[in-house]
């Protein structure tokens, strides 16, 4: 090899390395790309727990936002019906003393009370309501009033039973007794009513309370209470009266959105740990998580969650202080939380995502470096061996920076491929020449068969015509028969008045042609040759085919007979 030569081999070295380092930089700022995308694409850009945590503080935020909605609406509705209430009372007996009130006096006002009672519970976002009057045919244990609940608190639209007052009362306005029915409420088995009894005060809107969930008596149901005072003009406290929302209403009618299906969404008193005895309990829409009826301790963990332990169960979730009634001494605690396996899952899940990424990253690493070996690293070196033999075997160089070193070598080879390429081109024209010629010919028959069809088609067609033009002059004949001479006259003015289009197609359709053929004919579609035809229809005043050819016939014939004279 020549000095020359090695000079030029020198430079080609050199070329190589620059484009080496091209590509393994662009091969590292692929692996970075994919690094980022993919950490996108798996939403791992932030922790399992933080996304965890603001998943729950959604679901929190929604949750707060439902029951906010829910209290502010029954206490609105516990408002009204106390104003309307005591107006029943003032009108019926302002009077509730002991010397006057008796069995008579209490069934005649709850008699009174219970149809706008009925109003309130079926309109309001509640299982039931109740009237506690501040008088007691029982002792001082004791006071009368009416509570009806829903028959069915998951459905809406179900019955009313009378859970507390006069049985009469409830049967004059066909208001079945429950169940468990009593005539008076027992004070100690509502926690919580004979305080605010006594301590009720104007104005009504900010003395608005809700009781610790209670187990209603003779029943297994959670309920919790909201009360309001009944409140004289004169200050005179009537009793209470309010909306309670037990367990199986609140599961019912407050199902959560949530993408989590073993979650749980928990309403309960402001107590130390978290007792679901002692608590109104919901769900999402698709899911389900149990919760024990015992009281879970409470143990904060990272991120700001909270773990709930229980004798067999444990969970993860959030909580935070709730006020139902403005009136409240104690705020209640809204909890959301899912099984602590569910938690460990979701981590599991998110750490093995990551190790897919990663795996998926060291294979794209593996399968790029592969690829440029093989598009590169391995043609580079078979060059250079091709360069240090004498004899290629008529090889050809992969780079072009290494083509000027062996020119020389290549050059009578490349003179006879091109010969062999330039003889191969003219024997492929060649064939394409000769199949052209054959397509030429094919075309030409095809040509002439389709010139013999359209002559038998042009044939047929006046063969047609003339038919048509015997037919028009035998239904000419027949018109002057059968058509009545004021209908002929109403056809002769319409079709005067008929569009070029129209008259188109009642020249088609008075040769008995059908619509399906008129719409060939003219390139329609059936259903607008259908509303040409009822325009035809009006304009003449016809509305049979027969007549239409008919008139069509005689008016041809008059027009044939006028122009021969």
């Amino acid at each position: 090899m020549t000095r020359s030569s090695l000079s030029e081999f020198h430079n080609i070295r050199r070329s190589m390395q620059k484009r080496l380092a091209f590509y393994m930089i662009t091969l590292a700022l692929i692996l970075a790309a994919a690094l980022v995308a993919g950490l996108f694409f798996f939403n791992q850009l932030k922790s399992p727990r933080e996304e965890l945590v603001t998943s729950l503080n959604f679901r929190m935020e929604a949750f707060a936002s439902d029951m906010a909605s829910l209290w502010r609406n029954v206490a609105v509705m516990g408002i009204h019906l106390s104003e309307d209430m005591t107006a029943i009372v003032e009108e019926q007996t302002p009077d509730l003393s002991a010397a006057s009130w008796d069995p008579d006096t209490a069934e005649r006002l709850q008699g009174a009370m219970l149809d706008s009672l009925c109003q309130y519970v079926r309109q309001a976002d509640c299982s039931g309501a109740f009237v506690m009057l501040n008088a007691s045919l029982s002792g001082d244990d004791f006071r009368s009033g009416l509570f009806l609940q829903r028959g069915n608190s998951a459905r809406m639209s179900s019955d009313l039973l009378l859970y507390r007052g006069m049985a009469g009362a409830g049967r004059q306005n066909h208001v079945m007794p429950h169940r468990k029915w009593a005539q008076e409420f027992r004070l100690s088995d509502f926690p919580g009513l004979a305080e605010h009894l006594n301590t009720a005060s104007a104005p009504i809107d900010r003395d608005c309370r809700t009781t610790e969930l209670l187990t209603l008596p003779g029943t297994s149901e959670r309920a919790i209470l909201l009360t309001v005072p009944m409140l004289g003009a004169d200050g005179t406290v009537y009793g209470l009266c309010g909306f309670s929302i037990n367990q199986t209403y609140f599961s019912a009618h407050h199902i959560q959105p949530s993408g989590m299906s073993s979650l749980a969404c928990v309403l309960s008193d402001g107590a130390d740990g978290l007792d679901a005895s002692q608590s109104l309990v919901t769900y999402p829409a698709d899911g389900f998580c149990f919760v024990p009826e015992e009281r879970l301790t409470e143990k904060s963990i990272r991120e700001g969650l909270t773990a709930y332990s229980g004798t067999e169960s444990s969970f993860v979730g959030l909580s935070q202080p709730f006020l139902a009634a403005v009136g409240d001494p104690e705020p209640h605690t809204l909890t959301v939380l899912f099984p602590r396996r569910t938690y460990h899952g979701i981590l599991l899940k998110s750490v093995l995502e990551i190790g897919g990424l990663l795996l998926l990253l060291l294979f794209f690493g593996v399968v790029c470096c592969l690829y440029y070996t093989r598009r590169y690293l391995r043609p580079v070196m078979r060059d250079i061996e091709l360069l240090k033999e004498e004899d290629c075997g008529g090889a050809q160089m992969t780079f072009d920076e290494l083509r000027p070193v062996s020119a020389k070598l290549r050059f009578h080879e490349q003179t006879i491929t091109d010969l062999e390429t330039e003889k191969q081109g003219i024997q492929q024209r060649a064939d394409l020449f000769r199949s052209q010629n054959e397509q030429l010919r094919s075309e030409k028959q095809d040509l002439q068969g389709q010139v013999e069809n359209m002559q038998n088609q042009v044939e047929d067609t006046q063969v047609q015509l003339d038919d048509s033009l015997m037919e028009i002059r035998r239904l000419a004949y027949l018109g002057k028969k059968e058509l009545d001479s004021k209908d002929y006259e109403n056809f002769l003015a319409g079709y005067a008045r008929l569009s070029s289009k129209e008259l188109e197609i009642c020249d088609a359709l008075a040769r008995g042609l059908s619509a399906r053929q008129c719409a060939e004919l003219i390139g329609s579609a059936p259903s607008t040759i259908d509303t040409y035809r009822k325009r035809i229809y009006e304009k003449t005043k016809i509305h049979k085919i027969r007549h239409l050819q008919l008139c069509y016939a005689l008016m041809q014939m008059e027009r044939e007979q006028t122009k021969q004279e």
